[in-house]
């Protein structure tokens, strides 16, 4: 083969490995799984791939096997929202390029049928995120009225967020405005229903926004050393939680309503109020899941982990003889589901992270975040003789969100990192 003939066959498959790595990324893969999933493509040509992962564009140096020869091809991220099922497929098709030396032309056939596959029902979609915000409005101790208020909440603003994204409207315009319609339906508890839990209503009604994946993915990208990514990754989620709480401080501008107390619920039968709980998180987790469209198979062990994971944290923090810290407690029940997560991603050749990522959802410490936007208001607003205790309370809270959101990821990978090979071979069939 001449040089032109080498350099052209390069360039083909560089485009074909940008292609691919962009649309991994583009869809929510962690980083290292998108660079094993490329580089493993590359070596079933006999060729050496270098990548590099930006936070808007995929830089691939693709190397003939003698390195004499290279060809680098930099592709923009797309815009495509979280779908777990591209994921597993796309790392399926990496395994079976790898061992069975698939040609470009039907690695392109097969990557495009992959792209193109219709995602959940917007409808199913819709119906089941309403339950699951519902359910973790219950989890914060919200009575049926404050589920009511949020389910409605929910349904309204989640269906806000669906069209505006259809016809292409900014996700920081988005998040602002979806925010402020779910607090304004969540603030009627306030102004007209006093059903007893208003702070819930309220607190809760805006929490299906959160971008709890992009965070994980940010924490666990730091955590495994593609620190560039996960930095990048976070400040994006950072900025959609900014406009969540821009959302709620029109609502509570607008509406003058003084969300200081939190409701506080003490159950005495510990183990019942575990499972209790266990059972509202798993439907929580399901619903969750479901935005980031994940083969059906996957949400039912997606669901045992949810409620697993919030079940034993339940328990570690309310037991008398434990009363762990939140922090403490979300860790150890990361853990739990990191360790169940792996033997249930070798079963049905499904990444660990798509079942674990769902599952840690319900354990986002939203009503921390709340507080701190709700202290962050309160320094703006009240007299300066307040100024300080809000002040330490915005520090206190701040810091219990990063806290928690760390340390439950944190526990969460290190089984997936402890079992690497099998956590990266899963989707091997």
């Amino acid at each position: 083969m001449d040089e032109t003939a080498i350099h052209q066959d390069l360039k083909k498959k560089a485009i074909f490995l940008a292609e691919y790595a962009a649309t991994l990324e583009a869809v929510g893969v962690q980083s290292s799984r998108i660079q094993y999933n490329t580089i493993r493509i590359a070596k079933s040509w006999g060729l050496w791939c270098n990548l590099l992962i930006l936070p808007q564009t995929v830089d691939v140096t693709l190397h003939d096997e003698g390195r004499e020869h290279s060809y680098t091809y930099v592709k923009k991220t797309p815009a495509m929202g979280l779908n777990f099922k591209i994921n597993m497929k796309l790392s399926h098709l990496s395994w079976r390029a790898f061992d069975e030396h698939l040609s470009l032309d039907d690695l392109w056939k097969r990557f495009n049928e992959i792209v193109n596959e219709p995602r959940e029902s917007p409808w199913t979609v819709l119906i089941l995120v309403s339950f699951a915000n519902a359910c973790f409005c219950r989890l914060f101790d919200g009575n049926y009225t404050s589920m009511a208020i949020v389910w409605i909440a929910t349904f309204i603003g989640f269906f806000l967020k669906q069209q505006l994204l259809k016809h292409k409207w900014n996700d920081l315009a988005v998040f602002i405005l979806c925010s402020f319609v779910s607090t304004m339906i969540g603030a009627t508890d306030y102004l007209y229903f006093h059903g007893g839990t208003e702070d819930m209503s309220l607190g809760t009604s805006m929490l299906y926004l959160v971008p709890g994946v992009p965070i994980i993915n940010g924490v666990m990208d730091i955590i495994d050393k593609h620190v560039l990514s996960g930095i990048a990754r976070l400040t994006n989620a950072c900025m959609l939680v900014v406009c969540i709480a821009l959302g709620l401080t029109l609502t509570i501008v607008i509406c003058g309503v003084s969300p200081l107390n939190f409701t506080k619920i003490i159950r005495p039968d510990i183990m019942t109020a575990s499972i209790a709980d266990g059972l509202f998180a798993a439907v929580a987790g399901t619903g969750f899941a479901i935005i980031s469209n994940p083969p059906r198979k996957a949400l039912f062990i997606t669901a045992c982990l949810a409620c697993v994971g919030h079940s034993v944290r339940y328990f570690l923090m309310h037991d008398p003889s434990l009363m762990l810290d939140q922090v403490t407690a979300s860790t150890f029940a990361g853990l739990v589901i990191g360790l169940l997560a792996v033997p249930a991603a070798m079963t049905i050749h499904y990444p660990a992270e798509g079942f674990a990522f769902p599952a840690l959802l319900p354990m986002v410490p939203g009503m921390f975040a709340y507080k701190a936007i709700r202290d962050l208001i309160n320094i703006v607003q009240l007299p300066n003789d307040f100024t300080m205790e809000y002040i330490t309370r915005f520090f206190h809270n701040s810091t219990l969100t990063i806290l928690v959101m760390f340390g439950m990821v944190a526990g969460c990978v290190i089984p997936i990192f402890i079992f690497h090979r099998q956590s990266y071979e899963v989707t091997r069939k």
